[in-house]
């Protein structure tokens, strides 16, 4: 709009302005408001700006897009979380998998961990199994088996609350003939006493699943699967572990898994 032979009176609603008596901006922040005096989601100084929704909450409360309209950078206020070029602006990737070298999975229909960041996912010695269930069991008891050293290297301890985006698996058979596999993520209440339950995990929650069953042939060909998110969000203090399920033993596997998540704030 252009003020050109307007009247105050017909334009006023529509210029911004602060209330600071005349004084302008200065090094107090102060509110941007319409003429009429409605206070707008933008608060300036001489050196700082700040943007407050006045009414709701939105997903797109600040927002910078190319000239040609791709968006750039978004601030989203109901989930508190900020994007950039369309993705999370403290997106990472967490791997697990595990080697066909170590010559696992051993046991049929038997859910068994996978390693965390192994480098080439070879393990120290054996992986830690987690029942026969149609998910990984809910709870492990370190000392029951005396092998912490063992889990220590297939759990993810989350310092940070966070929220799962996206896992994606592939896996590779070593043999031609090969087995029905599925994968889970789960995240447990890990205990970090210093005594005999230290490593012991409880309250299982399943995170991340297998949508179908993979009929794998054997090694002719890689397979890819995304997996289903069921429990998005996992708390600071948690840990998360990822298992594999084979129903056979014809193949040892060689898994490489991405947990792709952001942070969150509560």
């Amino acid at each position: 709009m252009s003020l050109t032979n307007k009247t105050i009176a017909n334009t006023y609603k529509d210029i911004l302005t602060i209330d600071n008596s005349n004084n302008g901006i200065t090094t107090s922040r102060k509110d941007v408001k319409s003429g009429d005096g409605t206070t707008s989601s933008m608060s300036i100084s001489d050196d700082v700006m700040m943007i407050v929704p006045q009414n709701d909450d939105t997903t797109a409360t600040f927002q910078v897009n190319s000239k040609g309209g791709t968006e750039l950078l978004k601030v989203d206020s109901t989930n508190t979380a900020v994007k950039t070029l369309g993705q999370y602006a403290n997106t990472a990737i967490q791997s697990f998998g595990f080697g066909s070298v170590n010559s696992n999975p051993t046991t049929a229909d038997t859910w068994t961990m996978l390693g965390k960041e192994m480098g080439s996912h070879r393990f120290n010695s054996v992986p830690i199994t987690m029942g026969t269930g149609s998910t990984p069991a809910t709870t492990y008891d370190v000392s029951g088996g005396n092998v912490a050293m063992n889990l220590v290297q297939s759990m993810w301890y989350v310092p940070f609350n966070i929220a799962i985006d996206s896992c994606n698996v592939w896996f590779g058979a070593d043999e031609a003939s090969g087995d029905g596999v599925k994968f889970s993520v789960m995240s447990y209440t890990v205990s970090t006493a210093n005594d005999a339950t230290g490593g012991d995990l409880s309250a299982g929650v399943e995170n991340c699943v297998s949508p179908i069953g993979i009929a794998g042939a054997g090694y002719e060909q890689a397979y890819y699967q995304a997996l289903n998110i069921s429990t998005a969000n996992v708390d600071a203090g948690k840990v998360i572990v990822a298992c594999v399920h084979q129903d056979g033993t014809n193949s040892d596997l060689t898994v490489n898994m991405q947990l792709v998540y952001h942070l969150r704030s509560t």
